[in-house]
């Protein structure tokens, strides 16, 4: 595990959930934006959850940044390596 902030599985790594769904939206009269994450709670993906979030435009762009940023470091990537930063 890289980070101490990260939270932990049980038999030791980092406790992952797979992304099944993203969705977005306005609220607040079209002044902020709703992120929902879909998301499988076990490995058949059978059981899923979601988690909206509020987001301003300046949160909404440092998110899209730094999605984007790490899309190229997995596409340049030839380790393999599961190093998160």
């Amino acid at each position: 595990m890289a980070d101490k902030d990260w939270d932990g599985h049980p038999v030791g790594g980092v406790s992952v959930f797979p992304v099944t769904g993203i969705k977005m939206g306005t609220a607040m009269k079209g002044k902020a934006g709703i992120l929902r994450v879909e998301y499988g709670t076990e490995p058949t993906l059978r059981k899923r959850d979601a988690k909206q979030f509020l987001m301003n435009p300046g949160q909404l762009r440092e998110l899209s940044k730094r999605l984007a940023k790490l899309a190229d470091r997995l596409d340049a990537s030839e380790s393999g390596s599961e190093t998160i930063n």
